[in-house]
């Protein structure tokens, strides 16, 4: 698939094979670093948004359990920046390139496992597991057990500008995945998987039998943004412990991200199944 850039001032667009333009991303300056964004005010961005109905019939109540956070995170499928630490940053959870078998690597491992792999990444495949450079004499991995460092270089070679082989890699996960449902469907199935996850863990750190899911989802969303910091822990089980759990769960971080804590509580309250569910170890699901 042959994609084409288009420039507007400081705004990027693509075309697929010819088809229509569609947007990319902005670009903008952060901290000292330059890229793309395309999540703002009035952004031209197809509406792509995550909604629990549309995935509760596969994954029952796990599908409503994220959806709080992916509010917090855009919601939008196509989310994308490539401005920060982690260079490139991709969908309605806004998974990290960063982190070494993290969540973004594990989304991109199972899109390059879909049919439609080639036609967006001809030059990538699976080799014994992981994301490798194929269309070289020698493949080679982009990334393994400790870093994906190669990997953010092929997405982004710099934050010091926009360059073209980042417009071009955020236009196809863009396309890819507006155009391809089984694409959106890897996005949540990956989301989920992580929230399981943090539950597990935060069941057998602080203990969590027969704590509400909306206790469990605040918990789950400090790990995920991990806004806790080095203190998570201590600063999770003292508020398990204090008179109201919820409410002290929702102010470890506040200071910082008030907004994105406030959004938080917000869609809890408005979901009533929250605290009508509880977390239920034997079985690792909510009742």
């Amino acid at each position: 698939m042959l994609f084409k850039i288009l420039r507007t001032h400081n705004d990027f667009s693509c075309t697929a094979d010819g088809g229509p333009a569609f947007f990319v991303g902005r670009r903008v300056p952060y901290e000292g670093h330059i890229g793309l964004y395309n999540i703002f005010g009035g952004s031209p961005l197809q509406k792509l948004n995550y909604a629990a109905t549309d995935f509760r019939a596969e994954f029952a109540f796990w599908a409503d359990f994220i959806e709080p956070t992916a509010l917090c995170e855009g919601r939008n499928f196509l989310t994308l920046n490539t401005y920060d630490r982690a260079c490139f940053t991709f969908g309605f959870a806004q998974f990290a390139a960063h982190v070494a078998d993290g969540d973004f690597v594990q989304y991109f491992r199972r899109l390059l496992a879909l049919p439609s792999a080639q036609a967006y990444f001809p030059e990538l495949d699976l080799v014994d597991g992981r994301i490798s450079k194929t269309d070289v004499p020698k493949p080679y991995a982009l990334e393994d057990s400790v870093t994906t460092a190669k990997l953010m270089a092929f997405l982004n070679p710099s934050l010091d500008e926009v360059e073209d082989a980042e417009v071009i890699a955020a236009a196809r996960f863009i396309h890819w995945t507006a155009h391809e449902p089984a694409a959106q469907a890897i996005q949540v199935s990956v989301m989920i998987d992580a929230f399981k996850t943090f539950v597990a863990r935060a069941d057998k750190r602080v203990g969590l039998q027969g704590r509400s899911a909306a206790i469990c989802c605040v918990i789950a969303d400090i790990l995920h943004q991990g806004r806790g910091g080095k203190m998570t822990w201590q600063l999770v089980e003292d508020a398990l412990h204090s008179a109201h759990p919820l409410d002290s769960l929702l102010d470890i971080g506040a200071h910082k991200y008030a907004e994105r804590c406030k959004t938080l509580g917000k869609a809890i309250s408005q979901r009533p199944e929250f605290s009508q569910r509880h977390w239920d170890k034997a079985s690792a699901s909510f009742v």
